[in-house]
């Protein structure tokens, strides 16, 4: 009986485990869904199937990678709207300091500041003292509500300069120079004006400059702030056939950077204006108009000052024409000082062998006059007439305080007679004519400094020149705020940085927001494709 109960048990425990076998190799055929099947045997479709694969959980990773790519890349992007450029320089060359961010957020009236060049021509200039580099400043200043940037193109804009600085005014700029305008107030700021140069000497003789920095926020600054205030004005006569300031344009700069507004004037039909603190003669070729001389007397003799450097001669169709001056010496009689009619040369030592003329020589300063407190020194001159003193008179004080040595010849025009002794080439005068006491400077030479005799010869010596006779002149620097903000250094000599402009921010913007992205979508959507079958 035993024996027959333990066969049937043995038999119910194999028709069980068979059946787990058919369910378990119905469950693990191919493409059999874990749930249960349908009457026919065959595995059930459905959300949950789909949801629940392989495949799904493999597509899902790639579509959420893809979807943090471009969230990062977006946020990345929208980070770099908010940054007006990229400045990696050590000295911050492209970031403006706290001065000047202080003056251009007070602002209470508008400023435009117009660059002399084309700005698409400018940025393809990239490269330590570049363009590019100015371009990135003025993006700078472009930002502050009250300010406004413009390029304007000369070449394609001919009549520009005469429409904003005026016809007379106009030959002082250049392609490349700037303008810095508030209603009709203007400063001119100069290509040269934006960087830090220094002299180095070559071959004992010959001087070059050499850049090491970018002052352009200095200069910006400054001029918007000249602009904006009551400017004192140091005037330059036109309209007697002078020389052109761009000649001169280190001793203008000079002046404009001790705070002077440099305006030009013209005798024959303007006045000179109210708050001009001096007027300066660049090289006459023509004598005052006799109303011209009424004008500046009268001005002179309200305690007024005024530089007169005057040349030799000019020259016309017919040959050479040696001007006599017959009213600026009548000016120049009020302070015991007179033009000879002759031409200065030097012999031995003191002529500059090298330029084959013994019309370029050197000569010694004096501790007289507008002088008084400069130590001597030794500068070079060019082509000098020599000048009278009078130094007796009762209503005037005249002292020389340029001179040559007494080997010098003066030789005259009128009779090409020679004289050899010490010349006066330089004066100064105090006059007491007037309601207040009036001062001038006199130099036989306009040429001894332009441009190109200061850079062959240094302008170190002259400058000095300059600033002690202003100040004998009572015409001391005028200075602002921005006056403080130093010249940013190129890095020992390393001038490369990133200089990425206002458009080519908006072309990376443009890469990075849209083109990177849709590259990295359609790559996944190339790899969804090809693994959707897997």
């Amino acid at each position: 009986m035993a024996g027959k109960f333990k066969d049937k048990l043995k038999d119910k425990f194999k028709d069980n485990a068979a059946g787990k076998a058919a369910d378990s190799s119905v469950k693990n055929a191919p493409g059999a869904a874990p749930g249960r099947n349908a009457p026919d045997g065959k595995p059930r479709k459905g959300v949950k199937n789909l949801v629940s694969g392989r495949r799904f959980a493999k597509n899902t990773n790639l579509i959420v990678l893809v979807v943090v790519f471009v969230a990062v890349f977006v946020l990345l992007n929208l980070l770099a709207e908010l940054i007006p450029g990229i400045d990696n320089t050590t000295g911050k060359l492209f970031t403006l300091t706290d001065i000047s961010r202080e003056v251009l957020g007070n602002l209470k009236e508008d400023v435009t500041i117009y660059a002399l060049y084309d700005r698409v021509e400018g940025e393809a200039e990239t490269g330590p003292g570049k363009r590019a580099e100015q371009v990135k400043i003025l993006d700078l200043y472009d930002a502050y509500p009250r300010v406004t940037v413009r390029y304007v193109d000369l070449d394609r804009n001919p009549s520009f300069l005469a429409s904003t600085v005026g016809e007379t005014a106009q030959s002082g700029y250049s392609k490349g120079d700037f303008i810095v305008k508030c209603g009709s107030r203007i400063r001119h700021v100069t290509s040269k004006d934006i960087y830090a140069t220094t002299t180095q000497t070559y071959s004992y003789f010959y001087q070059y400059e050499v850049t090491t920095g970018i002052q352009a926020e200095t200069k910006f600054t400054s001029a918007i702030l000249k602009v904006l205030g009551d400017t004192p004005v140091m005037c330059y006569s036109v309209g007697f056939g002078e020389s052109s300031q761009a000649n001169y344009s280190a001793i203008l700069d000079y002046v404009s950077d001790s705070g002077y507004d440099v305006v030009s004037v013209d005798l024959r039909t303007d006045d000179i204006p109210e708050n001009a603190a001096g007027m300066m003669f660049f090289g006459p070729t023509e004598d005052l108009t006799v109303a011209a001389m009424d004008t500046l007397k009268r001005w002179l003799g309200k305690g007024h000052s005024a530089y007169f450097f005057m040349d030799v001669k000019k020259v016309s169709d017919d040959g050479v024409i040696y001007e006599r001056f017959d009213r600026f010496n009548e000016v120049f009689k009020d302070y015991g000082i007179a033009l000879e009619r002759n031409i200065v040369e030097e012999t031995g030592e003191n002529a500059m062998q090298s330029t084959g003329s013994d019309r370029i020589f050197k000569a010694r300063t004096s501790m007289a006059g507008a002088l008084e407190n400069l130590p001597r020194t030794e500068i070079h001159i060019a082509n000098t007439r020599g000048l009278e003193i009078e130094n007796t008179g009762s209503t005037y004080e005249a002292e020389a305080f340029v001179s040559t040595s007494s080997d010098a010849k003066s030789i005259s025009i009128d009779n090409e007679t020679v004289r050899t002794g010490v010349s006066v080439v330089a004066a100064s005068g105090k006059s007491y004519v007037g309601t207040a006491v009036s001062k001038i400077c006199v130099f036989g030479s306009s040429q001894t400094f332009t441009d190109m005799i200061l850079q062959f010869y240094g302008s170190a010596s002259k400058q000095q020149m300059i600033s002690a006779s202003m100040k004998w002149m009572d015409l001391e620097s005028q200075s602002n705020v921005a006056d403080s903000i130093e010249a940013k250094e190129y890095n020992n000599g390393v001038k490369s940085a990133v200089i990425v402009t206002e458009t080519q921010m908006r072309a990376i913007v443009i890469v990075t927001m849209i083109v990177v992205p849709a590259l990295i979508l359609v790559a996944g959507f190339i790899v969804w494709i090809r693994r959707r079958h897997l």
